[in-house]
Order: structure tokens, then C-alpha cells, then sequence
């Protein structure tokens, strides 16, 4: 994919990550919590309605981890895809670590937790994040020696 296509897919996500955000977000504020709580309960397959109204830790992280997610879109947008549209390896390649990092720990704290489900949405977003990031090819006959 280009440059070009590869910077514009990060946006997309970026975009669609911070909408996820402000409604993990949302889990901090009683009565417009309810998409939170959803997503909470989709997100601990099967949707069944299991998750009730968050406890006072439970919405004070959802108002913390909500804060980051959209901190991290916001990097998204605005350092790795213009790293990704001007070749700048440095910085896409730390993004892979970074986001690697996410998984990881993200993914082992799911399984410690009881709820490895989330293993496999993480794997999905893995793969939506690192196709920017790993499928971007420079066009034939472009030289990289500015962009190193």
C-alpha cells in the first residue's frame, strides 16, 4: 500500500479508536454510562447482560484508561501516520514496539483477569494497527535516503 493509502488508514483508525475511547470513557459518568457498560459486556463475550452498573474503582479507571486511549488516537493521527506518509523509520518503528507493548500486556492482564476472550479482539486491532504500519511500500523509483 502507499504511503499515502497507509497514513490515511492510520487516521481512519485513529478516528475509530478515539470513538471507542470516549465511550470506555463514558463508564465514569452514572447515566451516561450505559454504552460503556455494553461495550464492557461485548467485549466479555457473550453480550448477556452480565455487567451492571460500574463500582466507584471500576468508573475512576474507566475515566483513566479512557484518558489514554484517546491520548494514544491522538499520537496516532498526528506522529504516526505523517511518520508513515514521510518514510520517517524511527518513528514507525517505534510505533510497532509501542503498540506491541499494548498487546502484550493488554492481552496478559486479560488472560490473569478471567477473561481471555479479549485476546482475540486484541489480535484483531493488532492486525488493523500494524497493516499501516508494516504494509506501507515506497513507489518504484523513490529513493529512502532523505527519509532514513
Amino acid at each position: 500500500m502507499s504511503p499515502t493509502t497507509a497514513a490515511a488508514l492510520m487516521r481512519a483508525l485513529a478516528a475509530f479508536f478515539f470513538i471507542a475511547a470516549l465511550i470506555f470513557a463514558s463508564g465514569a459518568f452514572p447515566g451516561l454510562d450505559g454504552l460503556s457498560i455494553l461495550m464492557h459486556d461485548f467485549v466479555d463475550f457473550p453480550l448477556d447482560g452480565t455487567t451492571g452498573p460500574y463500582a466507584e474503582d471500576a468508573r475512576w479507571f474507566s475515566a483513566i484508561g479512557g484518558g489514554v486511549f484517546a491520548s494514544l488516537c491522538v499520537v496516532m493521527w498526528m506522529i504516526f501516520a505523517p511518520a508513515i506518509e514521510n518514510g520517517d523509520k524511527q518513528i514507525v518503528r517505534s510505533a510497532i514496539i509501542s503498540i506491541l507493548v499494548w498487546f502484550v500486556i493488554d492481552s496478559a492482564g486479560s488472560v490473569a483477569a478471567g477473561v481471555p476472550v479479549n485476546v482475540a479482539f486484541n489480535v484483531l486491532f493488532l492486525a488493523m494497527l500494524m497493516a499501516p504500519l508494516t504494509l506501507v511500500r515506497e513507489p518504484s523509483g523513490v529513493g529512502a535516503a532523505s527519509r532514513a
